[in-house]
């Protein structure tokens, strides 16, 4: 709860922070531990960090350094909870709850959820301290952790998978704090569990980025790799580490947490000069792939992982929103040669990439739509909304050039009509104009800037101008020449209604920037005027 409402509440800013700290490794390892104590998860900075590498803005060998600084982020977490704050509960989960119950704004419902986690943590830690009583006073369960003593890599094993099913390395290792502080486990097995907790600590993120690009994946397989060679180089001399931290307390569950902090400073104090040398081995692991076609038929960035932080999950649908702006163009080129070539084959081409972007728009509604209305603020939510409505448009977009301009140049070459020079060149300039201004689109859809929107808007214009002078050049030209053929001038006339229809959808993304950009210009200015100019600029009225 604690790191759901931490992300919910302050993502896009954690987002910044952590973006802003990847300047070199040292920042990237200050900005990897700052974000842990406050999400109070190495997974969660993990997965953030992972998804700012899939987006081409983190290398492998900062992500790693970000990942270290991550991995003692959480070990001072764990040096804060493994205090008596039990005391602490009852008050944060009252505050929790009002501030939960009573906010208005998603922001101070989230403050709320993050006081209601904090004070579930404390609570259930003193609830752990009660529950290890039958496990200290079990004979079968003392002989099981005595045996483990001599079993030092089975115990890492068990502590590898608790932390594992856990999805936690902090809740294993308050576990095993308070087993040993109460007697129930010896004090060599929580040292060998500890390390365990380290390395299944760092699997959850491997597996969560495995369906990700190359480049997501390495930061997270770096930070294993990490782990997994400190572990092999500290558990053959544990029998030497318990001396060496009785000297600073004898409190045995103190030693225990002292000893997961010293162990991730160790690995980045000497890793943290070797994320280069990693970084090139984690891209040597997980090449980029040869067949990594940008206009593969299917969405390639939806990861499930970064539905914890909305920011990165639009980030990730606005990605695949382009790529889908990508097939929509080559749909409209291709339509333009089968049209011109009589090429049916082509047209056929047209129809495969009309259910891509059926498919595109469907996982990217379904994907946003696991965002929930409930984490998103305001803005987010206007955001989601926008990115639905613009690729659902696009998806009608394609349904009119599958289902109405196909049907149409199909019907045209079969019947083998003839079109004179002047509608072929009046079809050719609707086309490069209607693929200009979804070009333009996409970019008003991804910078949404008000000069590039009315731009949109002034280019849909003249389009409908275009198109209105060649209708009624047609039209004369039908009245001049009894001889033209009817069933090709229906036919010109559908083509051009469509482009004209198109052109509509595509410019739908530019009227409520303009309409926003405006209202707001004029609530400065003239505030009575506001609400007038709110009817000039609503697109309905204008499609």
């Amino acid at each position: 709860m604690v790191n759901t409402g931490v992300t919910r509440a302050f993502g896009r800013e954690l987002g910044r922070v952590l973006n802003y700290s990847l300047q070199n490794r040292v920042k990237s390892f200050l900005g990897g531990l700052g974000v842990t104590m406050l999400l109070q998860s190495s997974t969660a900075t993990a997965l953030l960090t992972a998804s700012f590498a899939g987006r081409g803005l983190v290398t492998a060998s900062a992500g790693i350094a970000v990942m270290l600084g991550a991995d003692v982020g959480t070990t001072l977490v764990a040096q804060a909870l493994s205090f008596d704050l039990s005391w602490l509960a009852p008050a944060l989960l009252f505050v929790g709850f009002v501030r939960h119950s009573t906010a208005k704004s998603t922001r101070a419902k989230n403050l709320g959820r993050i006081f209601l986690g904090l004070g579930m943590m404390l609570t259930a830690l003193k609830l752990l301290v009660l529950a290890s009583g039958p496990i200290r006073d079990s004979e079968v369960a003392q002989f099981v952790f005595s045996s483990l003593a001599d079993e030092p890599v089975m115990t890492v094993i068990l502590g590898a998978l608790i932390a594992f099913v856990a999805h936690s390395s902090l809740a294993t290792v308050l576990f095993i704090i308070t087993l040993v502080s109460t007697g129930g486990i010896p004090f060599v097995v929580a040292l060998a569990m500890i390390l365990g907790a380290n390395l299944g600590g760092a699997l959850p993120p491997v597996l969560a980025t495995l369906h990700a690009d190359p480049a997501a994946r390495r930061p997270p397989l770096g930070n294993f790799i990490c782990r997994l060679i400190g572990v092999i180089a500290v558990l053959p001399f544990l029998g030497l580490v318990g001396p060496e931290l009785a000297k600073l307390t004898a409190d045995q569950g103190r030693q225990i947490v002292n000893f997961h902090t010293f162990f991730n400073l160790g690995l980045a104090a000497f890793f943290i000069f070797f994320t280069g040398p990693l970084g090139k081995l984690t891209e040597k692991i997980i090449p980029e792939k040869l067949n990594n076609d940008a206009n593969a038929p299917r969405p390639m960035h939806l990861d499930k992982a970064a539905l914890e932080s909305p920011q990165l999950a639009m980030a990730n649908a606005v990605r695949d929103t382009l790529r889908m702006g990508d097939i929509l163009e080559k749909m409209f080129r291709d339509l333009q040669v089968a049209f011109q070539t009589n090429n049916n084959e082509q047209l056929n081409i047209v129809r495969d990439a009309d259910e891509v972007t059926n498919e595109f728009n469907a996982g990217i509604k379904s994907y946003l739509t696991e965002l929930g209305r409930e984490m998103l603020d305001e803005e987010d939510e206007k955001r989601c909304t926008d990115i639905m409505t613009f690729t659902t448009n696009m998806e009608h977009v394609g349904n009119i050039v599958v289902l109405n301009m196909v049907d149409l140049v199909e019907k045209s070459s079969k019947n083998q009509m003839s079109f004179s020079k002047e509608d072929m060149d009046d079809h050719n300039e609707l086309f490069q104009m209607a693929v200009a201004n979804l070009k333009l689109s996409f970019s008003v859809f991804l910078t949404r800037e008000h000069a590039q929107a009315a731009s949109l808007i002034q280019q849909k214009q003249k389009l409908r101008d275009t198109e209105h002078k060649a209708v009624n050049a047609h039209l004369a030209r039908l009245r001049r020449d009894g001889q033209m053929d009817e069933g090709s001038s229906a036919m010109h006339l559908g083509l051009l209604s469509d482009l004209r229809r198109i052109n509509s959808l595509i410019a739908a993304v530019a009227y409520p920037i303009v309409q926003a950009h405006e209202s707001s210009r004029i609530r400065h200015d003239n505030p009575v005027g506001a609400e007038k100019n709110k009817e000039k600029l609503d697109p309905a009225s204008n499609a």
